[in-house]
């Protein structure tokens, strides 16, 4: 399958940008439904939610991917896809508090052919000042709207074919090493849940040397624990998602109890 996005696609990012409107989450799907009913044996639509997890205090950053494949007439075995990305942030009861719909398209970078967001549309209403509140009352540190629906970060030890270290993992124990604890904190206030979740690793690893850290640090990886949703997580050359609370316990139990 070929990824491209064309004004072909017009009718669709219109349609896209008005189910959005009414900042109600159950619509959203309600009308991304009602594509997939539309499908034919040469078109179809399809959509799934990329990235769901919560960001505080039941506010949720998500990612829906919608796509449409269309069969070439000559070649019934080749379909090209047009794709589109709602990220929001909503209520747990499905309010929402931001949008932004995108349409991918291919450009090309240092000779490879790579997607590329064009935003057609971009809202927010008072709740996210609400949420902006809370974040900061909470962390101490504004949120990060460019550290939002973040998909390259994983969470892992040894990732890739090759099992390397990830960026961030070899960051981490660069800090643990140099005991810095004033950036791993910094870490574990990030708006991005897989830092947070290095920053746990790190902490728990010089708590376990020895070294004390302020019971507010402590609370606050207890916090990040309970939130609901799942980081992207490596091991070796498998990539997958897991629930936030289940990498927090084994990140514990492996300092407490190894």
């Amino acid at each position: 399958m070929v990824l491209i996005s064309t004004e072909l696609f017009a009718q669709e990012s219109e349609q896209l940008k008005y189910i959005c409107q009414n900042f109600d989450y159950q619509k959203i799907e309600s009308g991304l439904n009602d594509f997939q009913n539309k499908s034919t044996g040469k078109v179809k639509y399809k959509w799934n939610t990329e990235l769901k997890r919560e960001l505080i205090n039941d506010y949720f950053e998500q990612i829906i991917e919608f796509n449409k494949e269309v069969q070439d007439e000559e070649n019934p075995a080749i379909h090209t896809v047009y794709t589109h990305k709602i990220k929001l942030i909503k209520k747990k009861k499905g309010q929402l508090v931001y949008f932004k719909v995108v349409r991918l398209k291919n450009v090309k970078l240092d000779g490879k052919w790579v997607p590329s967001e064009i935003v057609l549309e971009e809202k927010s209403n008072n709740l996210l000042n609400q949420l902006k509140a809370d974040f900061q009352k909470t962390y101490s540190l504004p949120l990060n709207f460019e550290k939002l629906f973040e998909t390259e970060i994983a969470y892992g030890s040894y990732c890739g074919y090759a099992a390397i270290q990830s960026e961030y993992r070899v960051k981490m124990s660069q800090l643990v090493n140099s005991k810095d604890t004033t950036t791993l904190i910094n870490w574990l206030k990030s708006t991005t849940v897989e830092i947070q979740l290095y920053a746990i690793d790190g902490i728990l690893t010089l708590k376990k040397s020895g070294l004390s850290f302020d019971k507010s640090v402590l609370n606050l990886i207890d916090l990040i624990e309970k939130k609901e949703g799942t980081a992207h997580t490596c091991s070796g050359c498998m990539y997958w998602n897991r629930p936030i609370s289940e990498i927090v316990e084994g990140i514990k139990k492996e300092h407490y109890n190894g």
